[in-house]
């Protein structure tokens, strides 16, 4: 990450940023991300399943299902898509109703 920072590029991509590291390590990394967030001159792209870490960082969410697009849009309302809810969240639609899977 240091050697990425030090290199100042104006498009950052990270590709499961927290993935194997210990719970202390997880916060350090998330506020790295969330200062480069801060700056208006930078874009981030950032490929993550852990939706409490997509939910806090993203402006826009894209969510890919076996390579096809199946939403686009606000983090509010791709999280309520019932395709990306069954997904990556666990929860399946049945009669109108949510069960968890």
């Amino acid at each position: 990450m240091a050697l990425l920072l030090a290199l100042d590029p104006k498009v950052f991509m990270f590709d499961e940023p927290t993935a194997g590291m210990s719970v202390d390590e997880v916060p350090l990394v998330l506020d790295l991300i969330r200062q480069l967030k801060a700056r208006k001159d930078i874009v981030i792209l950032l490929v993550e399943h852990k939706m409490d870490v997509v939910r806090e960082l993203a402006d826009r969410i894209i969510v890919l299902t076996n390579g096809t697009l199946v939403a686009d849009g606000l983090p509010a309302e791709v999280i309520a898509s019932p395709v990306v809810q069954e997904a990556y969240l666990g929860v399946v639609q049945t009669d109108g109703q949510e069960v968890a899977a």
